[in-house]
């Protein structure tokens, strides 16, 4: 092994900088850092990853010598890595959201089950949603495209220059949320609207007989319309959950160039 790489691996400070960037992108990704993956295993992934691009980033002109220093420069990186996963991670919580403002309104959110991703209750409308959105994300190459720019950080912000990009990296996540935002929004709508139509009608027919239990039809009824309703939309509504993971990623992009 040459000097220069075993220089580099035996540099402790710049290791500790190196797994604290990718600890943060990776405890924060929307698919590796659920629960569902065992800690080891996230472990070994960052370990692997500092190992693969340690001999590639460029040493820092004034490296922390204090301890203090240190740690400050280490929360600095997490926080980095961080706001680059929780950027992408804004889209899969707009499906989420989506999915509960459709159990909520058609009455499915008494049903919850354990998320083994996050260990909370979720509905089931809400778990299909994200989980779909995994596989397209998987499909998309969503994974491959996080991975990269957190890697790719390395060569456009060196380290311990991110204290002038937190405020930056901030404003990253507060537009994630946005788009996150537009595409709950896109994805609930048709079935809200069906909803609202149903309730019309419902309205209607309670007037007309009132005999007639509208609470026990309109539970009913509501149920298979947002099935239906949702099976139909449901192609629109993973365009439109890949157009915001574009514009998170582009948005990424930006803050790495």
């Amino acid at each position: 092994m040459p000097y220069e790489l075993l220089n580099a691996y035996l540099n402790l400070p710049l290791l500790l900088l190196v797994v604290s960037r990718l600890a943060g992108m990776i405890m924060f990704q929307p698919l590796l850092g659920s629960l569902s993956i065992p800690p080891q295993v996230r472990m070994l992934l960052v370990l692997g990853l500092a190992a693969m691009v340690m001999p590639l980033v460029a040493l820092p002109e004034q490296a922390p010598a204090a301890p203090l220093e240190l740690t400050l420069a280490l929360g600095v990186e997490l926080m980095l890595g961080a706001l680059l996963g929780l950027a992408v991670r804004a889209c899969f919580l707009a499906l989420e959201l989506a999915g509960q403002i459709i159990a909520q309104e058609s009455g499915l959110a008494f049903a919850e089950i354990v998320d083994p991703t996050s260990g909370g209750q979720q509905d089931v409308l809400s778990m299909v949603y994200v989980q779909l959105g995994a596989v397209v994300f998987m499909i998309v190459g969503g994974h491959r495209a996080v991975l990269a720019a957190c890697l790719d950080s390395f060569a456009t912000i060196p380290l311990l220059s991110g204290p002038d990009l937190v405020e930056r990296g901030a404003w990253l996540v507060l537009d994630a949320l946005r788009a996150g935002g537009e595409v709950a929004l896109r994805v609930a709508a048709p079935v809200l609207l069906t909803l609202f139509l149903v309730n019309v009608v419902l309205g209607f027919i309670g007037r007309v007989l009132p005999q007639l239990n509208v609470t026990v039809l309109g539970f009913s009824l509501k149920g298979l319309v947002v099935f239906v309703v949702a099976a139909v939309a449901l192609p629109a509504s993973m365009e439109a959950f890949v157009g915001g993971l574009e514009l998170v990623m582009d948005l990424a992009r930006s803050l790495l160039n």
